[in-house]
């Protein structure tokens, strides 16, 4: 009986054997699996870019473990022109190809959109590609509110201007949501920068308030489904001193790991 168990234990390692060849994850040189391609697009005018995108990119590898992070800058660190509006991560109509994630931190002029470009940006996100949308990012392409609207379907909140730079304070309003997870209730930050949520979209939550000197409390902490794809999004981040924070940094590394699916 033993003998006649170990040659069909013996024979049936060659037939699963392909199986679990086809079944195994990607692999890397070490035989883990292959890191998370992640896309970091930032630069602009009227926020610290360069002193910022260290610091995020320490909180992405923080929270996603090995990751392959490619950094895409407008116009080059150092000159803070506003005018920057065509990016270059978005020149090649398959931008997004072989990436798992974009965190946007960038700006470009007021008052500039263009359809076909906006259009470009958003596919992806809309057929799944997971986005993390910090601070500026929200006030890109101003005029597509009254044109197609696409990005702010995209951004899930709408956002035309902010208040004059003061604390703000946050308090979480969904403390049970995987994203506010070890936050405290209220904390607060400066110098900082509220923006007035004008509209959201239907759907999103909002996870966290901002109220600053003018009295009014904002959503600054939302998450959405875009199409197939997972929207992170706050408006906390206007100085590089907020980057350094703990909460801020809790803050962005759960929205990371909840846009790609490890939170």
């Amino acid at each position: 009986m033993d003998r006649n168990r170990k040659i069909y234990r013996f024979l049936l390692s060659f037939v699963l054997a392909p199986i679990c060849l086809f079944a195994q994850p990607e692999k890397g040189e070490a035989g883990q699996s292959a890191p998370l391609r992640v896309l970091y697009v930032t630069g602009g005018g009227w926020h610290d870019y360069e002193g910022q995108t260290p610091i995020v990119k320490a909180i992405i590898k923080d929270a996603l473990g090995e990751v392959d992070i490619t950094v895409s800058v407008v116009g080059g660190f150092g000159r803070q022109n506003p005018d920057f509006n065509f990016h270059p991560a978005f020149k090649e109509e398959d931008w997004a190809e072989g990436f798992d994630l974009v965190v946007y931190n960038k700006c470009n002029s007021p008052g500039f959109s263009d359809d076909e470009w906006v259009e470009r940006i958003v596919t992806p996100h809309r057929e799944g590609l997971p986005a993390v949308l910090i601070h500026g990012t929200l006030h890109n392409f101003w005029p597509d509110e009254e044109r197609t609207g696409l990005w702010n379907q995209f951004c899930g909140i709408t956002s035309r201007n902010h208040e004059p730079r003061a604390p703000v304070t946050t308090t979480v309003e969904m403390p049970d949501h995987p994203i506010m997870a070890g936050l405290p209730e209220q904390w607060s930050h400066e110098p900082g920068e509220l923006y007035r949520a004008h509209g959201m979209q239907e759907g999103v939550k909002s996870l966290a308030t901002g109220i600053s000197g003018e009295g009014e409390e904002h959503t600054t902490v939302w998450a959405h489904q875009f199409g197939q794809g997972r929207v992170f999004g706050t408006t906390i981040g206007h100085a590089t001193e907020i980057f350094e924070g703990e909460e801020f940094q809790r803050l962005l590394k759960q929205g990371i790991q909840w846009a790609v699916g490890r939170l």
